[in-house]
């Protein structure tokens, strides 16, 4: 049986664009299978819009890092800690590449 343990996303900075706002988001949906113990953590980034006329428009552009999964064999009382870890590490990694 497989559980749902994370659907997130986090804003980790903001970027002007042609003199638009964008969010630098971070995001994560982790599950966990209890019958192979085996947690799966996808992982991607995006810009969205921030301005009323593009609200929900989203973008990624080449220096934003590529999706990844992230697959552990963890038993499921330790999977939502470590699906938060895997998530902190991330919204890290693409804080670290927002352009000066």
């Amino acid at each position: 049986m497989i559980h749902a343990l994370l659907d997130t996303t986090q804003v980790v900075g903001t970027l002007e664009i042609l003199g638009a706002t964008h969010e630098i988001c971070a995001e994560a949906e982790a599950t966990h299978d209890r019958r192979t113990n085996q947690l799966t953590v996808s992982l991607r980034s995006y810009l969205r819009a921030t301005q009323h006329d593009h609200m929900g428009e989203t973008t990624t552009p080449a220096w934003l890092p590529e999706p990844q999964t992230v697959t552990e064999h963890v038993e499921l009382d330790e999977a939502h800690e470590m699906a938060n870890d895997v998530f902190a590490s991330w919204c890290h990694k693409v804080k670290g590449v927002i352009p000066e």
